[in-house]
């Protein structure tokens, strides 16, 4: 295990934040090209199950989507979830956060209340078998993260109540553009 398991009581920025039922995705989701796009060939996968399994991912239904797509690991015993470790990360994530990405958690990346609030959203995805979006936007980055994206969670491989994996996408914008993206 990775450190102790901190588990935030508050909601962070949720004003930022969507969780939903991927059957019914908000518009906030469908509105954004490479979430709408990812969520439908998700949902595809799923075949009406709470989430696909890993196998049911086909990376060649989605060139388009690579440079921008992570996939993580879900860390921790049974139900709950300690951590998350990048598998997978397109080129489009890493020149914008860097190269060292793969092979390292969210723990190894991160401190503080910046932290907390990442872990709770990848935990919702998880271990609520959810779709999570968050929106980073001029209005509620901070100067921990004064990147402004769309990113949007959604789990893979079932085992035990929680995924075992988190497929996202991440679309990347400019201040100018933040309503646009």
């Amino acid at each position: 295990m990775s450190g102790p398991l901190r588990r935030p009581q508050t909601a962070f920025r949720p004003e930022r934040l969507v969780v939903f039922d991927p059957a019914e995705p908000p518009a906030a989701v469908t509105a954004c090209p490479r979430a709408g796009r990812l969520l439908e060939l998700w949902r595809g996968w799923a075949a009406g199950r709470p989430a696909p399994d890993w196998s049911d991912v086909e990376p060649l239904d989605m060139p388009d989507l690579l440079p921008k797509l992570v996939v993580l690991d879900v860390l921790g015993d049974g139900v709950l979830a300690d951590d998350f470790r990048f598998r997978l990360v397109g080129e489009g994530v890493n020149e914008c956060y860097g190269h060292g990405l793969k092979g390292r958690t969210l723990r190894e990346l991160m401190r503080g209340p910046a932290l907390d609030e990442t872990l709770d959203e990848h935990r919702r995805c998880a271990e609520g078998l959810a779709g999570v979006f968050v929106r980073n936007s001029l209005e509620v980055a901070t100067l921990d993260d004064r990147k402004f994206y769309g990113r949007l969670l959604l789990p893979v491989g079932v085992e035990h109540g929680r995924a075992q994996k988190i497929l996202g996408v991440m679309e990347f914008f400019g201040p100018d553009a933040a309503e646009a993206a």
